[in-house]
């Protein structure tokens, strides 16, 4: 299936759509390298399309998909414990899954909804304000420390509708969150073959390029979303949902020409 770049891209978009994580899905790749079921040009391909999947979760969060997350809950936990059918377990089990990540979420933003009234994280929010290179930085460390893209951006898109911050600082975060997501690979990658490492260096390269050349036309980029808000009825985080969207489709297609180069 991953024959050329294109049918990789697609089948890593597909694959993070289904398990709602860019960084399984690139720790997965590298894991494939390094056993030598598939080699670099393959996993390219994979790594470029994860970053395209993994906005899903943002658009499904920008759709408070998260009010329905006890019955997705409900229904996976009950089939599983009564079903035999080994399918249906197993697509039970991913049901449930699913359930918990979005309650998970709904239960972390409403809680950091109340972070704004805190004094220490205004004082933070206008530091960040300062400088949208901060807000970068900011966005890469969280990233890091928590391992999920996706968990940050839906932190940020929950602060972002609940007024805590701004656009300005949003969008950096959005940003630095992509690159703070390849450290899953970079740490999948230690130990293993020199297509494993490159793989992982690819996967980093790629966000820190398309989070450099976002922040380079930050300004224009803001009022592209600012747009779009002013034409729709889009909910906040479902702005950021479409910011992110833009974000890893442009990159990759921007880095799509140079694959090989690259």
């Amino acid at each position: 299936y991953t024959s050329s770049p294109v049918k990789g891209i697609l089948i890593g978009a597909l694959v993070t759509c289904l398990i709602q994580s860019s960084s399984g899905t690139t720790a997965l790749t590298i894991g494939l390298i390094r056993s030598g079921l598939m080699n670099l040009n393959q996993a390219v391909g994979i790594i470029m399309g994860a970053n395209i999947g993994t906005v899903i979760t943002s658009v499904l969060v920008g759709l408070k998909i998260s009010k329905y997350a006890v019955y997705f809950i409900i229904i996976g936990a009950f089939v599983s414990m009564f079903s035999k059918n080994k399918k249906s377990k197993y697509l039970s089990q991913i049901i449930f899954g699913f359930g918990c990540l979005f309650y998970g979420l709904d239960l972390m933003g409403n809680n950091l909804s109340m972070i704004s009234e805190v004094p220490e994280f205004t004082q933070i929010t206008e530091f960040l304000m300062k400088s949208p290179w901060l807000g970068l930085l900011g966005g890469t460390i969280l990233t890091c420390a928590i391992q999920s893209s996706a968990a940050t951006i839906a932190i940020v898109q929950q602060m972002y509708g609940a007024g805590a911050i701004g656009l300005n600082i949003a969008l950096p975060f959005l940003f630095g969150s992509n690159i703070g997501t390849t450290i899953t690979a970079v740490l999948a990658s230690i130990g293993g073959s020199i297509p494993a490492k490159r793989a992982a260096f690819f996967h980093v390269l790629f966000n820190v390029i398309g989070s450099v050349l976002f922040m380079i036309v930050l300004s224009p980029f803001t009022m592209l979303i600012q747009y779009i808000n002013s034409v729709s009825t889009m909910s906040p985080e479902l702005q950021l949902a479409v910011a992110h969207g833009i974000f890893n489709i442009v990159t990759t297609i921007l880095f799509f020409p140079f694959i090989n180069k690259i």
